[in-house]
């Protein structure tokens, strides 16, 4: 009985034991009392040499729904167009008109290069001008330009998203801090935004089985959507983080309302509005002309579900955050493609930035095939939601770890080969690549971020600080492409110009030439004359006599 006994206490300590590792895997990195607590991963050296760390359940998009989806979702946008009253997809509200946009072009004198040795992207794009070219230009010419930098929690809380949107809108223009999601299911700061919500139902992407069904499918790609009844309410309001997020004179709130719903906006607690909203499946937007950095949104009667709002000008750029904890990109295929190709028909995006892979990586892990492959559908889902953006690919940024034994921090070993990966799988789908891991490296690598105080003591998560230094290099990278495209259109202006002058000067020397033609023809007429004249005169003379 005894052995018994204690053979039940040994298998249950173990299972004890057992149980309390498998738990430690998911408690997070910490500090306690100056002491430095890792993750505990005891099933590490069981997976498998490829492995694709994957941790929700739309692994792999069905294109053929997804091409349904697209085309029902282009029918619905033809029908509006032609039917004699559409249900509104916009729901107007001018207090003031926002200025037209002046586009302003650049000088290519205008740009200071700050480094020669500027990381530009790759381009794998075989057109003849690709769409990243596209982009480009339209900077150059002081177009509108909207950028959807999509993200893990390398980005959260405006994280070189910020500082990227501060950088080009001091250069082109623009105000505000962009797409703000209405509510989200956890507590988080954003220093280019305050938002205070209540009452809202918040669903996350990465946990799409929590949603109702019809929530389910009416994901965005910001990934987070907010379901609200009588008295949900958000309020956004700008803050001075930045010198350009403030002075916003235009906003857009993104919902959907499925039966007709009331809600009350409010611009700075004293001019309000009502709107009735007709119950449809579409996106709506209310479209707002107003001094707007401070909107308030409150739902009077019915259920909306409300994606967020953007707080912008008309014209310069527009930088929209859409980081996803924990998300290796894969989220996007639970979203919506109608819900976002519907949004792309109202914000107009010019450029995808895809910015993932921080939490695929493991130590030592050098074969990365079936992300790649994952990553070359996420690429695709991306360029059919949304037609006319450019995609860029960033690459992995630096990491460091823990070494078990000797305390000391040391590279991953996974870095460069992961980034191969993503570099490869944005030459086979012909978009652009930014190697972030390496201009890390120029800098010093994580250890010299860690030391500057530009990243944390993990050695994996950047800070804002590090966050500034690698917005500045991808702005010197976008700057060195306006500058080479100003140096383009300013030398074909001049070949333009020198062409008209050389057409000019001939068409002088042509009708000198004609003019000469025309006056040696007539003086042989003219002596003639004169001759005749002088003979019959001199005739006349000499019969007088």
């Amino acid at each position: 009985m005894k052995n018994r006994n204690a053979n039940i206490r040994i298998v249950g300590f173990t299972l004890a034991v057992i149980l309390g590792m498998a738990g430690l895997g998911f408690v997070p990195h910490f500090e306690l009392l100056g002491m430095e607590f890792e993750r505990v991963d005891i099933l590490s050296s069981l997976r498998a040499d490829d492995a694709t760390a994957v941790t929700e359940e739309f692994h792999t998009p069905d294109f053929e729904l997804l091409e349904q989806e697209l085309a029902v979702a282009e029918a619905q946008i033809s029908d509006t167009a032609t039917i004699a009253e559409p249900i509104p997809v916009r729901y107007e509200w001018i207090v003031s008109e926002a200025p037209a946009h002046n586009p302003q072009r650049l000088r290519s004198q205008d740009i200071a290069i700050a480094s020669t040795s500027v990381l530009d992207f790759e381009d794998f794009d075989t057109l003849a001008t690709t769409r990243l070219d596209n982009f480009i230009s339209k900077l150059a010419n002081g177009e509108s330009v909207r950028i959807a930098f999509m993200g893990d929690s390398f980005v959260e809380g405006d994280i070189v998203t910020g500082d990227l949107r501060e950088e080009l809108q001091s250069r082109f223009g623009g105000r505000g801090a962009g797409f703000v999601s209405a509510d989200i299911p956890f507590a988080t700061v954003r220093k280019s935004i305050k938002r205070t919500s209540s009452n809202w139902k918040t669903y996350s992407v990465m946990k799409r089985k929590e949603a109702t069904e019809s929530v389910r499918e009416r994901f965005f790609i910001s990934g987070y959507l907010a379901e609200g009844r009588a008295n949900a309410t958000t309020r956004w309001q700008a803050t001075n983080a930045f010198p350009n997020l403030d002075s916003c004179t235009r906003a857009r709130i993104l919902l959907i309302s499925r039966d007709t719903s009331r809600v009350e906006v409010t611009l700075c607690d004293t001019l309000r509005k009502e709107f009735l909203i007709a119950g449809d499946e579409r996106v709506r937007h209310i479209d707002i002309e107003a001094p707007a950095d401070d909107i308030r949104i409150r739902v009077l009667e019915g259920n909306i579900l409300c994606y967020g709002a953007s707080m912008e000008t008309n014209g310069g750029v527009i930088v929209d955050n859409f980081s996803v904890r924990s998300n290796n990109g894969h989220a996007i295929f639970g979203t919506s493609a109608t819900v976002n190709r519907q949004i792309d028909e109202i914000l107009g995006y010019d450029l995808v930035v895809l910015q993932y892979g921080l939490n695929i990586m493991q130590q030592g892990q050098r074969v990365y095939a079936k992300y790649r492959d994952q990553l070359r559908d996420m690429i695709a889902y991306a360029e059919r939601c949304f037609p006319n953006a450019a995609i860029v690919v960033l690459g992995v940024s630096d990491r460091w770890v823990k070494n078990a034994d000797t305390g000391a921090y040391e590279p991953i070993g996974s870095v460069d080969a992961l980034t191969s990966y993503q570099r490869a799988a944005a030459d086979s789908c012909k978009v652009a690549f930014w190697n972030t891991s390496r201009i890390m490296s120029s800098m010093g690598g994580m250890p010299t971020f860690v030391s500057n105080g530009w990243a944390a003591k993990d050695y994996t998560h950047i800070n804002y600080a590090g966050g500034r230094r690698i917005a500045r290099a991808l702005t010197e990278s976008i700057m060195q492409r306006v500058y080479n495209k100003l140096v383009e259109m300013e030398e074909e202006a001049m070949r333009i110009e020198a062409e008209r002058q050389r057409e000019l000067e001939e068409r002088r020397l042509k009708a000198e030439e004609h003019l000469s033609n025309q006056i040696d023809a007539v003086t042989p007429i003219i002596d003639s004359v004169e001759w005749s004249s002088i003979s019959s005169a001199h005739n006349h003379k000499t019969a007088s006599e």
